[in-house]
């Protein structure tokens, strides 16, 4: 995996890349302090997973993640950060990134992110979920004022949701409900078009609204 690091703290990118250099699975090809520089770097070499920080100076990682999805959908962006308030997270799930780490994440942790997002899933720490659950909960509708179902779910795509909020992977799903991973992608597909979310997040959200699930 070719992995682009952009955190405006050399003593980070110092730190992250000795955790890669002994693993021959994962590569750094690439540094920048700021959104300018890992644009053109993006621009000019290939590179599979952008390891992100969100404050930086000249461009900031939000701004850089929408530009990046934009130009390079098909490369994978994991926020690695130490904010941990919602509206950063929300904002960064927002911009299209395909995940959230803290970055007084371990070492075994950040590279089962950098994997997952690599193969098509998100992953978020465990502290950003709560974070985002909690959020959400707060926020919790009455049962008279929750959204209603203009296309119902069927009894497959809701168990592909509930597995989904529980963080299981595509391939741990697949391998509990006894399809194929390619299965496990177009449920996604089809839940995201059918509730009207654009990333996991809003899934979370539609499933509580809707009161789909008791432990929600």
């Amino acid at each position: 995996m070719k992995i682009l690091l952009v955190d405006d703290h050399r003593l980070i990118r110092d730190a992250i890349q000795s955790y890669m250099e002994d693993d021959p699975e994962y590569e750094v090809v690439g540094e920048a302090s700021h959104g300018q520089e890992a644009i053109k770097f993006l621009g000019e070499n290939e590179v599979d997973v952008v390891l992100m920080d969100i404050n930086m100076p000249i461009m900031d990682g939000l701004q850089c993640t929408k530009e990046v999805i934009r130009r390079w959908p098909q490369i994978k962006v994991l926020t690695l950060s130490m904010m941990s308030d919602n509206q950063h997270i929300k904002q960064m799930i927002g911009a299209g990134a395909s995940g959230y780490v803290l970055k007084n994440c371990s070492e075994k942790e950040l590279k089962k992110a950098i994997r997952t997002v690599y193969e098509g899933d998100t992953y978020y720490s465990s502290e950003v979920t709560e974070v985002v659950m909690n959020n959400l909960m707060r926020n919790k509708p009455t049962k008279t004022s929750h959204m209603v179902v203009d296309m119902p779910l069927t009894e497959r795509e809701k168990e592909v949701l509930e597995l989904i909020i529980k963080e299981f992977s595509n391939q741990e799903i697949a391998d509990k409900l006894f399809i194929s991973p390619r299965t496990v992608d177009a449920h996604k597909r089809n839940l995201l078009e059918k509730t009207g979310s654009k990333n996991i997040a809003g899934l979370v959200m539609y499933a509580i609204n809707n009161q789909l699930f008791e432990d929600l």
